[in-house]
This record gives C-alpha cells, sequence and structure tokens, in this order.
C-alpha cells in the first residue's frame, strides 16, 4: 500500500510545461535542451529514451534531489528536444552542446578550458620563459594544456 504524503512534493515541470508534455514527450534517443523564460539554456542531457529521462525530473522532491536541480526546475520554461539515431550520437551532440553553451546548471568543469602552451627560449645567456595561447616560431614548447 501507498504512504499518502500529508503535504504533496512539489512539481514544477508538471506545472510550467503540464502532464500532457511528459506522455508525448519521445522515446528515442537524443539530446535535451532546458531553456528559461528569456530561452537562455540552463541544462543540457543526453537520454537514450528522452520521455523515459525526463519523468526523473517531475517531481522535485528535496530529499532525492540535488539542489541545484530543485533551483534549476523552478527556472525552466521550455524544453527543447534534439533527436539523434543512437544514444552514442546523443553523447557526442551532448558534449558539443556543453563546449558551445556551457549551461548555467551543468556542472562547472565539464568543458575544457582553452588550451595553453608552456614556452621557452634561450637568449644569449639567458632563459626566457612565458605561457601563450599558441607557440611561436623560435620557442621551445609543452603542452597544450587546460590552465584555469
Amino acid at each position: 500500500m501507498r504512504q499518502l504524503l500529508l503535504i504533496p512534493d512539489p512539481r514544477p515541470l508538471d506545472n510550467q510545461l503540464g502532464h500532457r508534455f511528459f506522455r508525448e514527450a519521445p522515446r528515442q534517443p537524443g539530446v535535451y535542451l532546458m531553456r528559461d523564460a528569456a530561452d537562455r539554456v540552463l541544462y543540457v542531457s543526453k537520454a537514450k529514451n528522452l520521455r523515459q529521462r525526463l519523468q526523473n525530473y517531475r517531481v522535485a522532491n528535496p530529499d532525492r534531489m540535488p539542489r541545484r536541480h530543485l533551483r534549476m526546475a523552478r527556472e525552466v520554461a521550455r524544453i527543447e528536444f534534439q533527436y539523434c539515431p543512437v544514444e552514442l550520437a546523443a553523447l557526442m551532440r551532448e558534449s558539443k552542446l556543453f563546449r558551445l553553451l556551457k549551461p548555467k546548471f551543468n556542472r562547472a568543469g565539464v568543458w575544457p578550458e582553452k588550451s595553453r602552451f608552456s614556452v621557452w627560449r634561450q637568449v644569449e645567456e639567458r632563459l626566457e620563459l612565458a605561457v601563450t595561447d599558441l607557440p611561436e616560431t623560435g620557442w621551445q614548447h609543452y603542452g597544450g594544456m587546460a590552465l584555469k
């Protein structure tokens, strides 16, 4: 027997998008982008089955959902789908969108930083050292490294 809740868990996405949205979500692989009212991308993720994956966001139970996802759920105004033929294609699309969009609610550090090179050259009797985006002619180099 199911336990009845005195105060039901909030369902912000059901309230904002409607029950029908979740019933009609596609059962195919793809990427979903959660957008706010200003159409900014808040979150990007991939799924083997988009409908099944989105069910995880319907109930905003503070005991089972990370705080950042609870905050995000309150900001979502719409969810956009980009369909893919297979899950691997969705994974590659997700990775590209992370780097391109850097969504607010995806974990920081998921996207790679710009590569830098440690460079050096000897000028007469002194050694010159630097860090640069692209090594110039005449410099020895090591890298590229992601520096923050």
